[in-house]
């Protein structure tokens, strides 16, 4: 009898693997994709959602170009951009419940506007807080105020500076980073009519020349070698913002160089020692730069002048005419008050507005009520309302007697510079001390440094869980291997 000899089946003739243990493989396959993607996503750290305006990023720009003084954000879709007020108010509208069943659309895609960013502050140096003009904690950034339990912060403004400030008293109620270095645009005039106008007579008659008519900006419409009162040029100069009133005003106090050096030296003696004036007119020239404190300050004095306070409260004046270079005259003309907080706000006083692509919107503002007298200085806001003006001094009438001032607006001759803060004095290595026994006068060995201790950041994060899940991925994979080498026996 013979036995039949036990044959391997040929590969062709093998049954098929069950099917089971291909869509297990697959599923321990996939899971261990979606883990090594996750744990990217969480070590990477994941984007939320998209706001109202956030950041467009390179693939949303495209063809896009923005000015330098703007920034791409991207719209989500359906969001309608309104005049930017409170940054409270910079959200999308919730949708409109429906009655009707919705019809189906394609998605609408988000799309890419240029808008005006807050100008970023001039580098400057760590001041010594005692040093500081006005007090110490107006060195501080961002928000400052001592108020009493239960009193309410100041409003959200987008201003990057401001200062609210009692006018008669000097005192601060509130600041947001007071001596930050911005560009005051035509703010600045307020400095120019402090300095000019103790030494103008208002009744003095200037011959406007053809740089003066020629001035960039904003305009009166002077005629060169026409002859126009002094009083007449301030009134165009504070109300109108006016810069070839500006340049007239200063030829007739020795020139434009020479009424730059009188700023600048007017500043010191107010004490206004963050302003560097290059442009009399307030235009984005080179360094020129100023604080919210500083328009406090020149304001403040300002408002001493009774022509100057006549002048920023006027709603109304009559500007000479002339004849231009073809012959042709031009009649007398009205010109009018640019500053809306004056016809919105009742008991408002001044000051003056001002705006240029750099500097954004500045504005400084004055109001009487209940026979208190506020001021508040703003700079560097991306919005030109006059209610966040309001908003301030309605907090500040509101609190004055809830809050202790964190600071005062000095009087002329009064400060000095701020002093730079003493440089910390590096501490001897531990070599160093080793070298020198006793070194100090302690006699105290220096400790021995420990290795450092490397920070995790999301890259090292997620090159670890990476590196964790493409081993386990290979031991499920030997796994597999093994169990199909066993069926195949």
């Amino acid at each position: 009898m013979t036995t039949a000899t036990p044959t391997r089946r040929s590969r062709r003739a093998r049954p098929a693997r069950p099917a089971r243990r291909r869509t297990a493989a697959r599923a321990v396959a996939s899971g261990v994709v979606a883990a090594f993607a996750a744990s990217l996503a969480v070590a990477t750290g994941g984007a939320g959602p998209a706001t109202a305006a956030t950041p467009a990023s390179p693939q949303h720009l495209g063809a896009l170009t923005c000015r330098p003084w703007q920034t791409p954000v991207t719209v989500p879709p359906g969001t309608v951009l309104t005049p930017r007020v409170f940054p409270t108010a910079e959200r999308p509208a919730p949708p409109r419940p429906s009655a009707t069943k919705p019809v189906a659309k394609p998605a609408p895609r988000p799309r890419v506007v240029c808008r005006n960013a807050a100008p970023t502050p001039f580098e400057q140096p760590a001041w010594d807080p005692d040093s500081v003009v006005g007090g110490a904690r107006l060195a501080s950034p961002g928000v400052v105020v001592d108020a009493e339990p239960g009193t309410p912060l100041p409003p959200a403004v987008y201003d990057v500076s401001y200062v609210v400030a009692d006018l008669s008293s000097g005192e601060v109620l509130a600041a947001k980073s007071a001596h930050a270095w911005l560009r005051p645009a035509s703010t600045l005039k307020t400095l120019t009519a402090l300095t000019l106008l103790p030494l103008l007579d208002p009744h003095r008659v200037v011959v406007a020349s053809k740089d003066a008519q020629a001035a960039a900006g904003s305009r009166v419409g002077i005629l060169a070698g026409n002859r126009y009162p002094v009083a007449s040029l301030v009134d165009a100069m504070l109300m109108f913002s006016a810069n070839d009133a500006v340049y007239a005003l200063a030829d007739a106090a020795g020139g434009y160089d020479h009424t730059v050096e009188l700023m600048n030296a007017r500043a010191q003696e107010v004490g206004a020692f963050d302003t560097l004036v290059v442009d009399p007119s307030g235009l984005d020239d080179g360094d020129q730069r100023s604080s919210a404190y500083d328009l406090a300050v020149i304001a403040r004095d300002a408002m001493r002048l009774p022509e100057f306070r006549a002048a920023v409260v006027k709603r109304d004046a009559v500007f000479p005419g002339g004849r231009d270079a073809t012959g042709k005259v031009w009649k007398p003309f009205h010109v009018y008050n640019i500053n809306d907080f004056l016809r919105h706000y009742p008991g408002a006083i001044g000051v003056k507005p001002g705006r240029t692509d750099r500097a954004q919107h500045t504005f400084i503002g004055a109001a009487t009520r209940g026979g208190r007298t506020l001021l508040v200085a703003q700079m560097g806001s991306v919005t030109g309302s006059w209610k966040p003006t309001a908003a301030l001094l309605d907090w500040g009438f509101a609190n004055a007697d809830r809050v202790r001032p964190v600071g005062r607006l000095v009087e002329p001759g009064e400060a000095a510079p701020p002093v730079a803060a003493p440089a910390l004095t590096p501490l001897p290595s531990a070599g160093a001390a080793d070298a020198t026994p006793g070194a100090g006068g302690t006699g105290t060995p220096a400790p021995v440094a420990s290795a450092p201790v490397a920070a995790s950041d999301p890259g090292s994060l997620a090159v670890l869980a990476g590196v964790g899940l493409l081993v386990t991925a290979g031991v499920v994979g030997i796994g597999v291997a093994v169990r199909r080498r066993r069926a195949r026996l």
